[in-house]
């Protein structure tokens, strides 16, 4: 019989494994039989010890022994029993147990078992409500078979301290509050009960009311980020002088009204109009975030840290999501929700390998394209996250971005030896392949032609035959992984190059124009140039400088310097942004992690750095993307530090012109 230990536990100093005891616990001498099969079966806030010994081993007694929460040593003896349910513990917490035989005055050496308590105390987690004229309706689904009973607490805004409650049948799993007071919130909290106690509560807010008098956009959002306010004239058309009242007395008025809330946390909003000659009013709540997105939380594999090197986050072709791709031994494949901030998925691959190749959505069926370094595979993940098929033909895909055409039926990839293939969007099987021999850094579908940039030349190929239609040297050496930026009247393809160079192939005479150096005290690489709709070219380079140039490449308009002077890496791999009003993006990987936005002229109109970011760790290279004012940003990490991936709201519209990795919001590659 299972024996519960209600002893006085006795604390004692720990010095190592072999402890000093107590005058009454003996220390270890001649050898006795140490316990065997000791065994350790979480329960809720316990842990079930278990142990045997051979036959003909007759202890007297057993000592178990652990540390507690508080980090003391805590010791217990069974009166010979050989199982003991050790309570008390914290649920979530990892302990490790140690038992010792007794032998009269002597003791056996220790066994350790590692257990982990858990709750059974499960909540509701689907709690819904639905609220009508003067009731509120509530469902969910039983969390568990071992409930006992539920608990249903609740109260109207306007006396949070008068809380209404009601124990529920165990095998409710709805219930209606009638007689409540329209146009009131009322906030729900409900419990379920188990032997152990009570689980944590489901949480609920809803109105009862004639018919719902607003209508949100949102009902959460970053700082800052606009949410649209409509009033419901609908079901109220007869209403007059509309008015919202936000944080700080901000009076606005009108039926529809945008507002963006500079308070992180749970924010109130007044909302006031006449109705058939009565005043109204009614209380709404948004919930404020710091960013959009916030998130360190990556997959690991034999390293201390992941984050994003030569990546760049794009987008679900209808914008409600935003991909990013790991770097560090595990490649994998992040989908964030960009109305809520969440993690809607993640996709990791079985076979583990790091990933220096930026990620691509094909803008017609929303599968998403990325390739990993060491094994050289290339997957294709549905909208869903699951995997939809994989190449392994390729080498390592530490290269050119994928490309898409314009039909979404066929995807290309080009490997780090300069073989670029074909493959058939929807079966994942090779179409063709050619070979430009060495890495690629840039692919762009142009109609029936793929440009492949590979170092110091670029090829024209077929798209349907991939047969060579034309080599151009380029003049200049490519960027690695650095991707093409198309002139506003798709005639030329911007790139950046080595040794502070900015070039341009002509798609339609099949030349490359003469490169424009950028940079002559301190040249280095230059990343993926971006195209502004007044048709200049803005591009950072690893020196530390940020360059706008004239998009006929014929002279330099400005340049910036990060902290007025150059440092290495600085825009490594950095894939700036432009908008509407030809205003530029672009975060420093070094040494402050400082995110830009300039104007037209070069001027400095905001910069920032990220709270808790540290510049050992988040260094920019993971690439930025721009949409609905949102500028996300992806961070390496290092030492013991995962990368983050943020995402700011700054305001503004993202540009028509090439803005960013791909031109459009999924990185297509593909010239429209």
């Amino acid at each position: 019989m299972k024996k519960i230990i209600n002893l006085l536990l006795i604390s004692f100093i720990a010095a190592g494994l072999t402890a000093c005891w107590s005058e009454d616990i003996p220390e270890a001498g001649a050898a006795r039989h140490q316990v065997t099969d000791l065994t350790a079966t979480p329960g809720d806030e316990e842990v079930l010890l278990a142990w045997s010994l051979p036959e003909g081993w007759n202890p007297t007694d057993f000592i178990v022994y652990y540390t507690d929460a508080d980090s003391e040593t805590v010791t217990l003896r069974t009166g010979g029993e050989m199982n003991c349910t050790v309570g008390g513990l914290v649920n979530d917490t990892q302990y490790t147990f140690y038992v010792q035989a007794v032998y009269g005055k002597l003791v056996s050496n220790y066994v350790a078992a590692v257990g982990r308590p858990a709750t059974t105390r499960f909540p509701v987690t689907d709690l819904t409500v639905d609220a009508g004229d003067s009731f509120v309706s509530l469902a969910w689904t039983k969390p568990a078979t071992t409930v006992l009973s539920y608990t249903l607490s609740y109260y109207n805004e306007d006396a949070p301290d008068n809380v209404e409650q009601q124990t529920l049948d165990k095998d409710a799993t709805s219930v209606t509050l009638d007689k409540l007071t329209n146009d009131k919130n009322y906030y729900f909290s409900l419990t379920a009960n188990y032997e152990k106690g009570a689980s944590e509560p489901a949480t609920a807010k809803a109105m009862p009311t004639l018919a719902i008098p607003y209508i949100l956009d949102r009902d959460q959002a970053a700082q800052n980020q606009p949410i649209t306010f409509s009033f419901n004239t609908q079901d109220y058309p007869t209403a007059t002088d509309v008015k919202w009242t936000f944080p700080g007395n901000v009076v606005k008025e009108g039926t529809v009204v945008k507002y963006g809330l500079g308070t992180i946390g749970t924010q109130t909003v007044k909302l006031n109009a006449m109705i058939d000659g009565n005043a109204r009013s009614w209380t709404l709540e948004v919930e404020i975030r710091e960013y959009v997105i916030y998130s360190t939380d990556w997959a690991q594999d034999g390293a201390t840290y992941n984050g994003f090197k030569g990546t760049c986050p794009v987008f679900s072709p209808d914008g409600k999501t935003v991909y990013i791709v790991t770097f560090n031994k595990v490649s994998a494949l992040y989908a964030f929700d960009v109305a809520t901030g969440n993690e809607k998925w993640r996709y990791v691959p079985s076979a583990n390998t790091g990933s220096y190749n930026m990620l691509t959505v094909n803008p017609v069926t929303g599968d998403i394209y990325y390739g990993t370094t060491s094994n050289g595979h290339f997957y294709a993940v549905t909208q869903e996250g699951k995997l939809k098929w994989t190449f392994a033909e390729a080498g390592s895909m530490q290269s050119a971005a994928p490309a898409v055409n314009a039909a979404g039926t066929v995807v290309y990839i080009c490997d780090k030896s300069g073989s670029t293939f074909a493959i058939d969007a929807s079966s994942g099987q090779k179409i063709w392949n050619f070979s430009a021999g060495v890495a690629g850094g840039g692919l762009l579908v142009n109609g029936s032609e793929l440009l492949i940039g590979a170092e110091n030349n670029a090829f024209f190929v077929n798209i349907e035959t991939g047969e060579q239609i034309a080599k151009v040297a380029l003049g200049c050496k490519m960027s690695d992984i650095t991707g093409f930026a198309v002139s506003n009247d798709k005639t030329l393809a911007y790139f950046g190059a080595a040794s502070g160079y900015i070039g341009a192939v002509d798609l339609t005479t099949h030349t490359a124009k003469t490169p424009l150096l950028a940079e002559t005290t301190n040249p280095n690489t230059i990343y993926e140039p971006v195209v502004a709709p007044n048709g200049s070219v803005f591009a950072g380079s690893k020196n530390g400088s940020v360059y706008n140039v004239k998009g006929d490449l014929s002279a330099v308009n400005w340049v910036h310097v990060h902290t007025g002077k150059a440092v290495g890496n600085t825009y490594n791999y950095s894939h700036p942004c432009v908008d509407t009003e030809n205003r530029f993006y672009i975060t420093a990987g070094q040494p402050t992690n400082t995110s830009y936005i300039f104007d037209a002229n070069g001027n400095v109109l905001d910069s920032w750095s990220y709270t808790g970011a540290t510049a050992a760790a988040q260094r920019q290279m993971g690439g930025n993307n721009y949409l609905d004012g949102v500028f996300y940003s992806a961070f390496i990490g290092s030492g013991d530090q995962n990368g983050m991936f943020v995402g700011k709201y700054v305001g503004g519209e993202r540009a028509s012109s090439w803005s960013t990795h791909g031109g459009d919001i999924c990185g297509s590659c593909c010239v429209k």
